[in-house]
């Protein structure tokens, strides 16, 4: 990542309102990627809406325990305006929904300066340290929750 991104991905970070304080998921995630902090903290949130969007109450709640302030990371995604197609995927049902998810992470990680090629390492990146530590039942729940990508 070049100077220049990396200062942009820390102004668009401050806008939608990520920290840049993290936990040491995001930290093992930043090194193991090459990533910035600020880039994983807002990607985690973003993967987390995902999840949460695609998971019944009671399974987001598991991935909750495990991961600290999660609804936090949650409200800190990036906001992306809702386009005329994301209005169709809504009442198409299931299928629908989880188009609209991948919609809004496909906008959300252009706006962050990731590509979609980085998904796959980051839920992997995150499921693994869950497991790792002792958070097997929430990691399975997250990769659950994210199935659709």
């Amino acid at each position: 990542m070049t100077k220049s991104s990396s200062d942009q991905l820390k102004t668009v970070a401050k806008a939608v309102g990520v920290p840049l304080e993290t936990n040491a998921m995001i930290e093992y995630a930043a090194k193991q990627l090459n990533l910035s902090k600020a880039a994983v903290t807002a990607s985690l949130g973003s993967l987390l809406k995902v999840a949460k969007d695609n998971l019944t109450q009671e399974n987001f709640a598991l991935i909750s325990k495990a991961v600290p302030d999660a609804q936090s990371y949650v409200d800190k995604a990036p906001k992306i305006a809702t386009s005329s197609m994301s209005s169709l995927f809504s009442s198409a049902g299931e299928v629908g929904k989880k188009a609209e998810s991948l919609d809004y992470l496909n906008s959300a990680f252009e706006k962050l300066g990731l590509s979609s090629e980085q998904v796959p390492g980051l839920i992997n990146s995150f499921t693994t340290y869950l497991d790792k530590n002792g958070y097997k039942q929430a990691a399975a729940t997250l990769k659950q929750g994210l199935s659709l990508l």
